[in-house]
């Protein structure tokens, strides 16, 4: 599994997927009043691995990946979620919404394994769960977290599977940010139809 750095990065990214396409701008300000919708999002990212902490110790590794991640849950919990509080403007709207944090555990466990490449050495998640066959992507991106006991969790291993994911997802972030600001300067710095109705008219008139 990758550890919960990348899962919570998958949160912020919808987070700021969901702020993006409503045009907000997070002030200072404005981020104190989107912290429970960004907590709800992260939290749920990092929702399907609870199968683990609660068979830690015993088994966890049978336990683990198990039913939690699937799509069948995913689709529960954001129906459900979406009844008890509407994250954004509309039941199917935010239903999609928690899907996607939901989902994109899913989808980082797929491209998660031993090796990075394209060496099929992820162990697989039962994505359409109650069919029991585990699916996995051949192309791994992330290392998988060592969890078979604390030791293992502790590890130098897991450190820089940590550090891997910290730089990767750090990055894809910034990048990100800086592309989508230009996005709006440079739509900003556009002149309007209005305005350039104006400046056309302007120019005639000076004619």
């Amino acid at each position: 599994m990758a550890s919960p750095i990348a899962h919570s990065f998958a949160g912020l990214w919808t987070f700021l997927c969901l702020r993006a396409h409503l045009k907000t701008q997070l002030t200072a300000h404005r981020w104190r009043q989107y912290v429970p919708q960004l907590l709800v999002l992260v939290s749920l990212a990092n929702l399907p691995d609870l199968d683990f902490l609660f068979g830690f110790g015993f088994h966890a590794n049978e336990l683990h990946r198990g039913f939690t991640h699937s799509l069948t849950i995913a689709t529960l919990i954001s129906l459900t979620l979406s009844c008890a509080w509407r994250i954004v403007p509309g039941f199917w709207r935010s239903a999609i919404l928690y899907f996607t944090a939901y989902g994109s555990h899913l989808l980082i466990d797929l491209f998660t394994g031993t090796e990075i490449g394209w060496t099929n050495s992820g162990s697989g998640i039962p994505l359409f769960w109650p069919w029991p066959k585990n699916f996995s992507s051949p192309l791994i991106l992330i290392f998988g977290v060592r969890h078979k006991d604390f030791r293992a969790i502790f590890s130098i291993d897991n450190a820089w599977s940590s550090v891997y994911e910290l730089l990767t997802c750090g990055v894809i972030t910034v990048v990100a940010s800086v592309l989508w600001k230009r996005k709006l300067k440079s739509q900003t710095n556009r002149p309007t139809p209005k305005v350039s109705a104006r400046l056309l008219s302007g120019l005639q008139h000076q004619k």
